[in-house]
């Protein structure tokens, strides 16, 4: 393996090249059965020319994480020196990332690396840190870090002088002959935003004078302003409205000495804010908005529009007479002053009573800003009748609690109560959390139609509520998943009972759309305390327990145990394993002829997915392709199998085909058809030696996108066929919705042949079919010469099983060929 697919694959991206040799020396020195490197073979020798950017960190004498040791340069960086310090004691952003990365490369058992970011002095750096866990006799696990700081580093104040967008710009005193008095000022540095207000480039006006770049300075008075700045030292903000760069612009000056006959002035432009002003008297009279204007002093009305006139009923001449006592409840009159326009005032947070002119009560919201009217300080309020929202916003904190559909509590007010429900129980009490789901409700949507699955989640809540026992909380959770809190137990055996219940409740056939609809529950059940006490963990658990239960069937419950939680691990250690063999390519691809019945000629090997796990072995696709199904992994997996059964079918005769299966999951990635015509090109073997695979459940998921699907690759030329044939629910219909080029009959129904009456007739009707449609028959599983002989009397076309040959790998599978042409040459 290459030095740098060693240290790509633990994903440390490293700037330097000591890490990337740490890494080799690391890997080299695993021993065989996995176990990290010894602290002496890997730390020992890494020391020297890296010493100041090492240290050690493991545990302490209490069980604390130490730094055992580190280098000047980690010791610089955390500001210490570092000789069995606590990890603690260092800065916590530093110790948690350090924490961080020990932890990731403790689960992932290989190297692990942080990028960290600082800010410092003004400038911003960035550090890595690479952890490399190694073993040592006396301590167990320690850890060696690298720490180094990347070269490059960044002036925050710098960039933020450049990235903002309003003016910035320092000025130098220009003084008379005789140092006497300040006379002008000369842009000393400026930002871009300061260049576009004085209208030029950076370059072009810099170490030019105030007076050539604003001349308009000087008459409006801002020059004299900052000559008393520079000479009081005391910072000011003022306004200059004047023509710059030959447009009128109203700016507003904040400016700051900075000794030495310096000053930084900030430039904003107001131009427009001063044109809002002009405008607003305006927009108070024409908004349809109630507003007024009054004195915070007095409390007196000062102007009114002519909405809030229309509103509250009083004249114009009323509503200027009045104080604002006038326009509330008597209620209402010790809060008023408190309307100051303030962002921390109460006026626009909170309900108001108000008052019409015929003494209506209404529910007003006021929104008020502070403001200068006509030379004065004032407090313009804008109103919103609130009257018929107030009514509204109790159905909106209703529908915010509850389901919309069912009218039944959503997950958030389930989370809650479940929250409240464990705070509050006392010693010998306990509670249920039943989590429940529908477990045959996508049938409903798929053959019936969404407007009948709702019809149905309508009738499934109204049959919890009527076995809801008081104080108990059934909610929706979503989908066609309901859960139930049951308050008030003694025992496990409590919380069974009612399970059963809401299992029997359930299992009864609705009346939807005219007709019965049967579709069953699965429950699993978490009881607090004996389970969890947390309410996201007992919700967990009791959906742990509800897998279990659909796992087995459904239509039924189950009370979570330890055991399922050791379970879940196991299928989540699993799948972290099925991720590291995709990554190390650690899959093969085993084949299993398809013969002729009649001739025992080969016509097509199918592409079987093999995985030989490095700890327990050979792994059964039946337990690891659901997993990989589960998370997404079927489709790099799928892929990868499929470039390789296409590669390896090259090397066969050319007048056998490939058969690929392909997953449900695997229609769900939008590059299924471009996998496939990748493939086929890499390897240049033709369209029509494939045969790709499908069972009912592709046609039964989203059926129109996977038809198109299937219709594509179908134009392409490959062959389509249906597999596990009569297991399903609808396999007629499907027939009669894709024109499949082979049915393949499913060894469950072989394997009884001929005692079995009903397999007979099974197996007799899909042969039959295969003649009517005229496509090819397949029976899987054949080992008996008496089921070979059945299927040839029933006109089955070809066949597939032990009788013929195992699954094999690709060089033994090939050597088929030749022994089929041996016996063939000798039987002639």
């Amino acid at each position: 393996m290459m030095e740098e697919d060693i240290f790509a694959g633990y994903g440390v991206f490293s700037e330097f090249e000591d890490v990337q040799d740490l890494c080799v020396t690391w890997r080299c020195h695993i021993d065989d059965r996995g176990e990290f490197p010894r602290f002496e073979d890997v730390a020992l020798g890494s020391l020297g020319a890296l010493a100041d950017d090492l240290g050690l960190i493991g545990q302490g004498r209490g069980g604390d994480l130490e730094i055992y040791y580190a280098g000047r340069s980690i010791e610089t960086w955390l500001g210490q020196e570092l000789r069995c310090t606590p990890l603690d004691s260092i800065e916590q952003y530093c110790a948690g990332s350090l924490r961080d990365t020990m932890a990731l490369a403790t689960r992932r058992r290989a190297p692990a690396m942080q990028v960290l970011h600082c800010l410092r002095n003004g400038l911003a750096t960035s550090r890595e840190i690479v952890v490399f866990p190694l073993s040592n006799k006396k301590s167990g696990t320690v850890f060696l870090l690298f720490s180094r700081e990347r070269a490059k580093a960044h002036d925050i104040v710098d960039a933020i002088y450049r990235a903002t967008d309003g003016g910035l710009v320092t000025l130098a005193a220009v003084q008379e002959g005789d140092g006497s008095a300040i006379i002008d000022f000369r842009l000393l540095s400026l930002n871009d935003g300061a260049a576009r207000l004085f209208g030029g480039s950076e370059t072009e006006l810099r170490w030019r004078r105030l007076s050539e770049v604003a001349p308009a300075f000087l008459w409006d008075g801002a020059l004299t302003r900052l000559i008393e700045i520079s000479r009081n030292k005391r910072c000011d903000e003022f306004e200059v409205s004047a023509p710059v760069a030959g447009v009128a612009r109203h700016l507003r000056l904040s400016a700051a000495p900075m000794g030495n006959d310096l000053i930084a002035v900030t430039l904003t432009d107001v131009t427009r804010l001063k044109s809002r002003e002009e405008y607003f008297r305006l927009l108070f009279e024409e908004n349809p908005v109630p507003m007024w204007v009054h004195d915070p002093r007095s409390q007196r009305v000062l102007a009114v529009n002519d909405a809030a006139i229309r509103h509250f009923g009083f004249s114009r001449d009323a509503f200027l007479d009045a104080a604002l006592e006038t326009l509330f409840d008597e209620k209402e009159w010790s809060a008023l002053a408190s309307i100051d326009g303030g962002d921390a005032g109460p006026s626009g947070d909170r309900t108001w009573s108000g008052r019409k002119a015929d003494s209506q009560p209404i529910d007003i919201e006021l929104y008020a800003r502070s403001l200068d009217f006509e030379g004065q300080s004032a407090i313009l309020v804008s109103v919103v009748d609130m009257t018929e929202q107030l009514a509204a916003s109790e159905r909106i904190a209703h529908m915010a609690l509850h389901d919309p559909l069912t009218g039944l509590a959503n997950r958030a007010q389930f989370r809650m109560r479940l929250a409240a429900g464990l705070e509050a129980l006392r010693p010998g009490e306990a509670l249920a959390a039943h989590y429940i789901d529908l477990d045959d409700f996508k049938d409903v949507n798929d053959t019936l139609g969404h407007p009948a699955g709702d019809e149905l989640l309508v009738a499934v809540a109204q049959r919890l509520a009527e076995i809801l026992p008081p104080g108990d909380l059934v909610a929706r959770l979503g989908g066609d998943e309901f859960a139930f809190i049951q308050f008030g137990l003694q025992s496990q055996e409590e919380a069974a009972a009612f399970a059963e219940k809401i299992v029997g409740a359930l299992g009864r056939p609705f009346k939807i759309g005219g007709q019965d609809v049967h579709v069953g529950a699965s429950v699993g059940v978490a009881v607090a305390p004996m389970d969890a006490k947390d309410p996201d963990a007992l919700l967990q658990y009791a959906d742990i327990a509800l897998y279990e239960v659909k796992h087995e069937g459904g239509d039924a419950h189950r009370l979570f145990d330890s055991a399922m939680a050791a379970t879940l691990i196991r299928r989540r250690i699993l799948e972290a394993d099925l991720r590291d063999a995709l990554t190390h390519n650690a899959f093969e691809v085993h084949y299993q002829p398809i013969a002729e019945i009649e001739s025992g000629r080969i016509v097509a090997m199918e592409a079987l997915l093999r995985w030989n796990h490095p700890v327990r072995g050979p792994i059964s696709p039946a337990e690891f392709i659901p997993i990989a199904e589960a998370s997404g992994l079927i489709i790099p997996i799928g892929e990868l199998a499929l470039r390789r059964a296409c590669a390896e079918a090259m090397r066969w005769p050319a007048s056998t085909r490939l058969c690929v299966n392909l997953s449900p999951a695997q229609f769900k990635s939008e590059t299924l058809v471009q996998s496939v015509v990748d493939a086929l090109e890499a390897s240049g073997l033709p369209a029509n030696r494939l045969e790709l695979e499908i069972t009912e459940t592709v046609l039964l998921e989203e059926n129109r996108n996977n038809l198109s699907v299937l219709h594509r690759l179908r134009a392409l030329g490959i062959r389509i066929s249906l597999d596990d044939f009569g297991t399903g629910n609808s396999s007629l219909s499907y027939l009669r919705a894709f024109p499949f080029d082979k049915i393949k009959i499913d060894r469950s129904f072989v394997k009884e042949l001929p005692a079995n009456p009903q397999c007979v007739a099974i197996v007799r009707a899909v042969t039959g079919i295969g003649q009517c449609l005229n496509v090819a028959t397949v029976a899987e599983g054949v080992e008996t010469e008496e089921q070979l002989a059945h299927l040839r009397k029933e006109g089955c076309t070809q066949m597939q099983g032990y009788l013929f040959a195992r699954p094999q790998p690709a060089e033994m599978a090939r050597r088929l060929f030749g022994a089929l042409q041996e016996d063939e040459a000798a039987a002639a």
